[in-house]
């Protein structure tokens, strides 16, 4: 489990918003340098369910499930590669079954971008739909 403290900013529902710094959790991650914060700063607005009924202002304790943080890293940094290699590897299976008189690299390059930007597409939709699902978003576990 990966926890971190940050100040409550607002609250809407059951969703708390977090105000974090980038801590000791984040110096290990490939993604610190790209994720969203408030530019030029070593903040991060988190976005977490208040299970424990923290109020405005209140220090509390945010937890990351070590699960779920690597479910989404495969899911992210695995995805487009795979839709990448899927791409290439089906521009020349087309070129050599249908025998296309077209540069057998180019259709391969072709469809790689293509389904790396399908892969991206799809990666952003199935995110919507996590967050939605209970276990893959932070949590609010206590009041400091």
């Amino acid at each position: 489990m990966i926890e971190e403290q940050g100040t409550v900013i607002d609250i809407k529902g059951n969703i708390a918003y977090i105000k974090t710094e980038k801590g000791t959790s984040c110096e290990s991650c490939v993604s610190r340098e790209t994720c969203h914060g408030t530019i030029g700063t070593n903040e991060v607005i988190i976005e977490a369910e208040n299970v424990a009924n923290a109020k405005f202002g209140d220090r509390v304790v945010v937890m990351v499930g070590t699960a779920t943080l690597l479910k989404a890293s495969f899911i992210l940094y695995l995805g487009p590669i795979a839709g990448l290699i899927i791409g290439v590897v089906l521009g020349q299976i087309i070129v050599k079954q249908f025998a296309v008189n077209l540069n057998p690299d180019l259709l391969s390059g072709v469809l790689g971008a293509l389904f790396l930007v399908i892969a991206f597409f799809g990666i952003r939709i199935y995110g919507k739909s996590l967050e939605k699902r209970e276990g893959f978003r932070p949590v609010v576990v206590r009041v400091v």
